[in-house]
């Protein structure tokens, strides 16, 4: 069976309201988001199938939120297309690496590949009959532990109505039944620290918190933040340094009882220097940004390989093309502790909008779809609705 038609589709949608969660820019200017825009890729077959796949439409450029869907639409046309058309859709993991090769010197071609590569599982899995995670290898778990995410922290101490709001927040998702919650923050050693305490006071001592310090912080100040953390019994410190400053992760790694973790480290070869090294203990890695399932798939594999866990990450702009895919790895991932769960998915209107059949999250769990391929039906009506 062939490839015979590549799509892409850009879609935008305001949100009904602005998204708080975003982590602040280091200079200290919150990001705040009153859009969302993702680039949705449909990949079609000579048999009649179709797969989608799901990249991002945005980045930042300090403090703004822009679009980049226009250019990764142009990069789907312009590349892709003319690349894989009449390819074997079988052969999709040789697809990844001749797309790569031609994406990998390209701003957005890492994102754009990640998009195409979901769309070229989906479809595989529709071909043979199979959920995709079975094509993974299997599921070690047909529902996965989801940590709300990102609850933002303090950004003022003193400020006794933003403190009653975070109180607030946590309360409401701990109603809806999750027991892990990751806080964001960068905003200062000692408002981060502060954000901590209020959480901990908040959901007690029996559910897990996670902080993300969004790579703002020199060596000394998240050695100083990271001892605090440990001491609050914080799960994981995720990306407390910039990506470049790689020793420093090693360092931090050892010198601290509390497990460092990064969702900055997209390649393999930026993964596999910092395992070799011991300097990392949770690997976090996005299918719908990083390269795809088989980027993802190849780093899960990786931190298993050096007794390091796994965790799927899940940016702000996921679709539920994105969170179904996500979904698959996480159930594939022997040593996955956690899949990050987005708190805005209910208002995203490429959420559950866009499917016939919605995702379930009972508990703080997702329940990973079982039919074919991502298992998702599209709706294509609502999705065209938010196409630019």
């Amino acid at each position: 069976m062939k490839i015979i038609k590549i799509e892409a589709f850009v879609c935008r949608s305001q949100l009904k309201r602005p998204m708080w969660s975003l982590q602040p820019w280091r200079g200290g200017l919150p990001r705040i988001a009153d859009f969302i825009e993702s680039v949705i890729i449909k990949v079609s077959s000579s048999d009649g199938l179709v797969g989608y796949g799901q990249t991002v439409g945005v980045r930042f450029q300090g403090p703004k939120i822009l679009s980049i869907g226009a250019e990764c639409k142009r990069l789907v046309e312009k590349i892709v297309s003319p690349k894989i058309r009449g390819e074997n859709l079988y052969e999709n993991e040789v697809i990844w690496r001749k797309l790569w090769k031609d994406l990998k010197s390209k701003t957005y071609g890492r994102a754009v590949l990640a998009g195409v590569d979901v769309a070229l599982w989906d479809l595989k899995g529709k071909a043979l009959g199979l959920p995709l995670y079975a094509l993974l290898g299997g599921a070690y778990r047909k529902t996965v532990r989801l940590y709300a995410s990102k609850v933002p922290g303090l950004k003022n101490i003193n400020d006794e109505k933003e403190t009653s709001l975070l109180v607030e927040r946590l309360r409401l998702l701990m109603k809806k039944g999750y027991t892990a919650f990751k806080l964001g923050g960068g905003l200062g050693v000692e408002s981060d620290i502060r954000s901590v305490e209020v959480a901990r006071e908040t959901v007690g001592s029996k559910c897990k918190i996670m902080f993300d310090a969004g790579c703002v912080y020199d060596l000394k100040e998240a050695f100083k933040l990271g001892k605090h953390l440990q001491d609050l019994d914080v799960e994981w410190f995720e990306t407390p340094l910039p990506p470049n400053k790689m020793e420093g992760y090693a360092e931090l790694a050892h010198k601290l009882d509390i497990k460092i973790a990064t969702d900055a480290h997209p390649d393999p070869s930026q993964v596999l220097s910092l395992l070799t090294e011991d300097g990392i203990d949770v690997v976090l890695s996005d299918v719908t940004s990083g390269g795809g399932i088989t980027v993802s798939k190849r780093i899960a594999t990786m931190t298993e390989l050096f007794n390091v866990e796994f965790s799927v990450h899940a940016g702000w702009h996921i679709s539920a093309i994105g969170y179904a895919a996500s979904a698959h790895l996480s159930a594939s991932a022997p040593n996955l502790n956690f899949q990050e769960g987005r708190i805005h998915f209910e208002d995203n209107p490429l959420g559950n909008s866009m499917l016939k059949e919605p995702l379930k999250v009972e508990n703080g769990y997702l329940r990973v779809p079982e039919d074919a391929g991502l298992g998702i039906e599209i709706d294509e009506e609502a999705l065209l609705r938010y196409e630019k």
